[in-house]
């Protein structure tokens, strides 16, 4: 199958839409957080050192968490796509925390707010970025990943220019809600579009 007789599967389209939405979250945190701590919360470069990689090892955890808790699913007779599903739509509504960060006035819990949307992504991450292994045939598969992959590339860098503008002429406050949001879509395209894996009949 050449790569773009991809795009005649919903599973498809499913997977690069969904890795469009969420993954700018990830870069956001990525890109964004240390210029976010020092111009809305009054980090010194010295304290953006001490707290800055806390998000990061939380990010760390949500990978075993993310990757645990769809396994352990599985393990107790949970179909395999309905595990994955439950557990990437939990963490798609975890992420929504990221909205009450940029609302409180405490700069602790911020940081602890971001490491629990980081948390959550990985978690969302982990079953996402298997689920072309779930669905294709094993000689699509990386096809299928390298398709979703650009999905979240261009997600990416479009989000990234849209938080420099946003943040230039309005607050970081949109930004945040719109990180919050864009899992919860992309969870529910999941759901509306892949329902079995390719070749398996209702």
């Amino acid at each position: 199958m050449r790569w773009v007789e991809l795009f005649r599967y919903r599973q498809a389209w499913g997977l690069v839409l969904a890795r469009m939405l969420a993954d700018p979250v990830w870069w956001f945190y990525v890109f964004w957080l240390p210029e976010y701590l020092r111009r809305e919360r009054d980090f010194s470069l010295a304290m953006i050192g001490y707290f800055a990689w806390i998000p990061f090892l939380t990010a760390d955890a949500g990978n075993f968490v993310g990757g645990g808790l769809s396994s352990w699913l599985i393990k107790r007779g949970w179909p395999l796509l309905r595990a994955r599903k439950v557990v990437m739509f939990a963490s798609a509504s975890v992420m929504l925390v990221g909205l009450p960060a940029v609302l409180t006035s405490s700069p602790a819990w911020a940081v602890a707010l971001i490491s629990l949307a980081t948390l959550a992504y990985s978690s969302w991450a982990a079953n996402i970025l298997t689920l072309p292994a779930d669905l294709f045939p094993r000689g699509v598969v990386a096809s299928v990943s390298g398709l979703s992959g650009s999905g979240a590339g261009i997600g990416g860098m479009t989000f990234t220019l849209v938080v420099g503008a946003v943040v230039d002429r309005f607050s970081y406050v949109p930004v945040f809600t719109a990180a919050a949001l864009m899992p919860l879509v992309a969870a529910t395209i999941i759901l509306l579009s892949i329902h079995r894996p390719i070749g398996q009949k209702e």
